[in-house]
C-alpha cells in the first residue's frame, strides 16, 4: 500500500479552504451590494455566489493534475 505524503493533506485542505474563501466572499460582497442598493430581493447574493462558485470550480480544475 502506497503511503500518504504528508503535502499530499494539505494540499488538498488547502483546496477545500480555497473554495470556501472564494464562495463566501463573493457571497458576502453579494450581501453588500445587496444593502448597498436596497433591492429588497438577494439578487445580488445569488449572483455572486454562482460566480464565486464558478470561478472556484474553475479553479478547483485547474490545480487538479492532469492524470
Amino acid at each position: 500500500m502506497k503511503e500518504k505524503n504528508p503535502n499530499d493533506y494539505l494540499k488538498y485542505s488547502q483546496l477545500g479552504i480555497q473554495l470556501f474563501l472564494t464562495i463566501g466572499i463573493c457571497g458576502w460582497l453579494g450581501y453588500k451590494m445587496d444593502e448597498s442598493w436596497n433591492s429588497g430581493k438577494p439578487l445580488f447574493i445569488i449572483l455572486m455566489i454562482l460566480v464565486g462558485t464558478t470561478g472556484a470550480i474553475y479553479m478547483l480544475y485547474r490545480s487538479l493534475p492532469k492524470d
